[in-house]
This record gives structure tokens, C-alpha cells and sequence, in this order.
């Protein structure tokens, strides 16, 4: 499910970090001068599938361990 921006509801490129705000590329520009302030939301997204991919595989490796035992 993609973003809309707060501003005319097209697709957010970026929001303003630890909030629900998010903007397209170019209301971002025109609000805040440059996005530079502002964190891509498909960096964010990357971060999250990693940080879930590195519990699951804890996960995996703990149910392993068990198994043996």
C-alpha cells in the first residue's frame, strides 16, 4: 500500500522521520526548500525488511538449537 502525500494526495517519496507526514517529491521541495531534511520512504522500507529478516533468521536459529536439544 503506497503513501499519499499530506499535501495534494499524490504518491509520497518521503516523510519526516518518527511521524506519519508524508510528501511527494514535489511538495516536499516546495515546503521544505530541499528533501535533504527528510527520510525516503523506500530507504525506511529496507530497513524494516532487514531488521525482520535478522529476527526471523534469530528465530530460525534459536528453533534449530532447540531441536538438537
Amino acid at each position: 500500500m503506497s503513501k499519499k502525500c499530506i499535501i495534494c494526495g499524490k504518491e509520497a517519496k518521503f516523510k519526516i522521520s518518527s511521524t506519519n507526514d508524508y510528501y511527494c517529491e514535489e511538495c516536499a521541495i516546495e515546503y521544505f526548500g530541499d528533501t535533504d531534511c527528510l527520510v525516503k520512504i523506500e530507504e525506511e522500507a529496507q530497513k524494516v525488511k532487514k531488521l525482520i529478516k535478522e529476527r526471523l533468521d534469530d528465530i530460525d536459529v534459536e528453533v534449530n538449537i532447540s531441536k538438537e536439544d
